[in-house]
C-alpha cells in the first residue's frame, strides 16, 4: 500500500518528467570540434504532415535546444513534427554587445545561418526516414535564432560555387516564423522567391530593433555598431509588394516577445495550416496590448 501511495504522489508531483516526450537526438554535421545535432520530437497527436525546424536564441553566445521543450511539446500535441537544432556559438561565453567588433558579430551570424542551412539539407536528404514532407517544411526561430532564420531566407551568405548554392536556389521553405528577429540587408528580401512570413515583435524591444536601427541601439562610434531591419520594417517592405506576411506587434513590450513561441500556439497553428492549404495569403498587421 505504501509503495502504491508513493507512486501516486510521484505522478502528481512530477507529471512533466514522467509524461514528457523523449526526443531523438540526431547528428546532422561535424565541423571542426563541433558536433551539431537536432532533437527530433514526433507528433503526439494525429500528424498534420507539417514539420518545423526551430533555431533557439541566446545572442549567439549561449542557449540550449533542450530549453525549447515547451515549444516542442505544445506543437507536437497539435500534430507537428518538430526539429530543434544545436548550432555553432561563435561567441560562446563572450558577448554580442556594443563592445564586440562588428566583423565578429557577422561571423557569429554567418556560422549560425550556415548550420541552419545544413540542418535543412540533412532533413531534406533524410525526409523519408524522418517523416518530413519537404513541401510542408517551415523554419522558425527566436531572438538570435530569428535573426538566423530570417538571414537564411533572405541573406544566405552564399555565392555561386559554394556547395550549398544549388540546393538553396532549388529548395523553398513552406514558410518562416520569427519571434523578435531582424535582417542585415533589407534589399535582399526582393531577390528571393516570396516565402510566407509570420512575425511577432514588441515595439519597445531594446535588443533587436522593431524598426530600422542599430542592433542593441549601439552608437555609430561603438566597435559593434551594426544596423538591422526589424519586423516592422520587413512588414512594410513586403506588404507594399503584396508579398505574404503577417505581423503581430505587442505594444509597449520588449524583447520578452522572443519567448512567445512558448504560448502562441493558436496563432502559429492557424498560420501554418492556412499556408499549406495553398489559399491566397493576405498580409495583416495585428496590434495587441499586453497579453491580449
Amino acid at each position: 500500500m505504501r509503495k502504491l501511495l508513493l507512486q501516486f504522489l510521484l505522478l502528481l508531483c512530477c507529471p512533466v518528467i514522467l509524461w514528457s516526450q523523449k526526443a531523438t537526438r540526431i547528428t546532422y554535421a561535424i565541423k571542426g570540434n563541433d558536433t551539431l545535432w537536432f532533437d527530433h520530437y514526433k507528433p503526439e497527436a494525429a500528424s498534420n504532415g507539417i514539420s518545423v525546424l526551430f533555431v533557439h536564441g541566446g545572442a549567439f553566445t549561449g542557449g540550449d535546444p533542450v530549453n525549447q521543450l515547451p515549444f516542442a511539446e505544445g506543437m507536437t500535441k497539435l500534430g507537428y513534427n518538430i526539429f530543434v537544432i544545436k548550432y555553432r556559438l561563435y561567441l560562446k561565453g563572450k558577448s554580442f554587445g556594443c563592445e564586440v567588433a562588428t566583423p565578429e558579430k557577422l561571423t557569429a551570424i554567418r556560422q549560425a545561418v550556415e548550420d541552419a542551412r545544413d540542418a535543412t539539407i540533412y532533413l531534406v536528404k533524410n525526409a523519408s526516414s524522418l517523416q518530413v514532407d519537404t513541401s510542408k517544411l517551415f523554419i522558425a526561430g527566436s531572438s538570435a535564432g530569428a535573426e538566423t532564420i530570417l538571414n537564411l531566407v533572405y541573406n544566405p551568405f552564399i555565392r555561386k560555387g559554394d556547395t550549398a548554392f544549388a540546393f538553396y536556389n532549388k529548395f523553398r521553405y513552406a514558410g518562416a516564423l520569427s519571434f523578435s528577429g531582424a535582417v542585415l540587408d533589407i534589399n535582399n528580401i526582393y531577390k528571393q522567391p516570396a516565402v510566407p512570413l509570420f512575425m511577432m515583435h514588441g515595439d519597445n524591444d531594446q535588443l533587436v530593433p522593431y524598426g530600422t536601427s542599430a542592433h542593441r541601439f549601439c552608437k555609430a562610434t561603438d566597435p559593434g555598431w551594426l544596423m538591422m531591419f526589424g519586423a516592422h520594417t520587413i512588414y512594410e517592405e513586403l506588404q507594399q509588394r503584396n508579398m505574404p506576411v503577417i505581423l503581430y506587434t505587442y505594444l509597449g513590450k520588449g524583447h520578452e516577445v522572443s519567448n512567445y513561441m512558448f504560448r502562441r500556439f493558436t496563432e502559429m497553428d492557424a498560420f501554418m495550416k492556412e499556408v499549406v492549404k495553398g489559399n491566397s495569403f493576405r498580409t495583416a498587421h495585428i496590434r495587441l496590448k499586453a497579453e491580449e
